[in-house]
């Protein structure tokens, strides 16, 4: 009796753990988009589906002009991330990030690619270092193959070239820094000055 209840415990504890680690994990294809009128708000990470997952919404919802970025941490492929947000530009949506919004990484280049571009105060846009699946990390290397392609990026968009090379001093690749609003004016993320108090 007392092996058939180790046993049972054994068994949960083991579902117990799947599903822990199912929670944290990041899931796969997860953008999704409510559109709300004119605007639509995003969540999730982008990855290779990204770029037809976003064309459908344009496609089928012509009367959004506003992305509300919400809760976005990320991206799990960058090629396919700025294939999006140079799409995002040529669409000319606006992009917004409201108080209760948190984004980071490669979702922040979503953020750039709208015009105009605006938050809430209180809205939290990180940025970090890049790495290499050889482990390499752009905080800690002289050469860097993406450093002419992100400030050109940066400077078709109207931000301030100089904001490449600020993102890969700020943080690590598994750390992230929370911009303040003067580091958004300062590098010309923000298309007006939301007159946050510090």
């Amino acid at each position: 009796m007392k092996f058939a209840h180790v046993i049972v415990i054994a068994v949960m504890l083991i579902i117990g753990g799947l599903t822990f680690r199912d929670m944290n994990k990041p899931h796969a294809h997860d953008l999704s988009f409510e559109v709300r009128g004119d605007t639509a708000i995003v969540r999730g990470t982008t990855d290779g589906r990204s770029h037809n997952l976003i064309k459908d919404m344009m496609r089928e919802n012509p009367q959004v002009k506003t992305l509300i970025l919400q809760a976005m941490p990320g991206t799990q492929d960058m090629n396919t991330n700025r294939r999006v947000v140079l799409g995002l530009r040529a669409a000319e949506l606006a992009t917004h990030v409201p108080a209760d919004g948190r984004i980071a990484s490669g979702a922040v280049d979503w953020f750039i690619a709208g015009s105009p571009r605006t938050i809430d105060c209180g809205a939290m846009i990180g940025v970090h270092s890049w790495s290499s699946k050889l482990g390499e990390r752009g905080d800690q290397t002289l050469y860097d193959g993406q450093r002419g392609t992100q400030r050109y990026f940066l400077k078709r968009m109207g931000v301030d070239p100089d904001f490449y090379e600020f993102t890969r001093e700020a943080a690590g690749p598994d750390d992230i820094y929370w911009l303040s609003v003067d580091d958004m004016l300062r590098f010309g993320l923000l298309s007006e000055d939301p007159k946050c108090e510090n």
